[in-house]
């Protein structure tokens, strides 16, 4: 039996962005195991760490107990917040594990962390025939298009290190220089902060997972993350731009990330990596890393840049420009380490990036 969803009482979570309204039809009590990407219908019972929401709209909204949502069943791994997955069952109740409405139960948290909002779930929301609704029902697929630019892929040592905020700078030199810039994030939790901070930088067009319709990434099989890729990278060939600059989220020694640079096939889509660390210790070993799997490192960036000490030392250990946002962005060294969609060689990654 379907009981229909008055919308307007109801906060619908970034996570949900690429449903239409209309197919929000109502909820049921699901007889199958919860999966990822389903959307459920909650209430909010006590307010915890996540006191609000981020919409579809990109709006952020105050939670308070009695508030409904809408929001999607997912895994997160997050070193600094909590580490949460899809429940086994439907259960009465859950966490919201994010701020852009991926839910789930917590496994594990950062010692500063407080309790997680609770939620009580109310059903799966469904459409108007009673099927269950998934995010993965509404991910159109990206037309085949072959000029995806020169990639500059940013990757670091964990959360927090920079990376967004090298994405960025990136996209803002490059616009400025008069290029065509476009971004993507391949992987991480829903949320759509950074995208639009890609945007304001000047990268256009803007995509992420969930426009793939994944909550989030954490505990995806290879096969899965690579089809994201290549449907992310068909999205932003579209536009023929002259960069096309990947975020991949949290740190090399993450699952997922593992995962996509252990592939052959995505590394080969790759010119140029920069790479955001904390410190000097970070950047050193990074960097080496990469070197050593044969990916074409540029610079370090992120947040050791903040102190001049800092950034001459991971320098020196890295071997590597060290890079601060006023060296990206004012600097004049950008197109030398990149090059220019004219002038730039077509280096060895360049040579196979469709060949996989």
């Amino acid at each position: 039996m379907v009981t229909r969803i008055d919308l307007r009482q109801v906060k619908r979570t970034y996570t949900t962005h690429i449903v239409p309204e209309e197919a929000c039809v109502g909820y049921i009590t699901p007889s199958d195991s919860p999966r990822i990407g389903d959307l459920l219908l909650a209430e909010v019972i006590s307010v915890g760490k996540h006191a609000a929401i981020e919409t579809i709209n990109g709006f952020t909204l105050n939670i308070f107990p009695g508030d409904l949502i809408i929001g999607a069943f997912g895994n997160r791994y997050a070193t600094d917040q909590y580490e949460g997955y899809v429940p086994a069952q439907w259960t009465e109740q859950c966490d919201l594990l994010s701020i852009g409405g991926v839910c789930g139960e917590v496994c594990s948290a950062h010692s500063s962390m407080g309790a997680p909002t609770r939620l009580r779930v109310l059903g799966a929301v469904c459409d108007a025939s009673g099927a269950p609704l998934n995010l993965r029902s509404f991910a159109a697929p990206a037309p085949r298009a072959p000029h995806v630019g020169q990639v500059i892929l940013v990757v670091g040592t964990s959360m927090n290190s920079g990376k967004t905020t090298t994405v960025g700078t990136l996209a803002r030199a490059l616009s400025r220089a008069g290029m065509r810039v476009a971004a993507a994030k391949v992987t991480g939790t829903a949320a759509g902060k950074d995208g639009r901070f890609f945007r304001s930088c000047g990268a256009d067009p803007v995509f992420d997972f969930t426009h793939c319709g994944f909550p989030s990434t954490y505990m995806l099989s290879q096969h899965d993350l690579l089809a994201i890729c290549d449907d992310l990278f068909d999205r932003l060939a579209a536009a023929e731009p002259d960069y096309s600059i990947i975020e991949i989220a949290d740190g090399i020694f993450q699952r997922e990330t593992r995962m996509l640079l252990a592939s052959d096939a995505f590394r080969a889509r790759v010119d140029h990596v920069f790479f955001s660390a904390g410190d000097s210790l970070g950047a050193e070993c990074g960097v080496r890393r990469l070197r050593a799997d044969g990916w074409p490192v540029r610079a370090v960036t992120g947040l050791v840049t903040a102190s001049p000490l800092a950034l001459r030392e991971a320098e020196e250990e890295a071997g590597i420009p060290c890079l601060s946002i006023e060296h990206l962005v004012y600097g004049g060294i950008l197109l030398d380490l990149v090059g220019t969609p004219k002038a730039a060689a077509v280096g060895e990654s360049q040579a196979f990036r469709y060949a996989a």
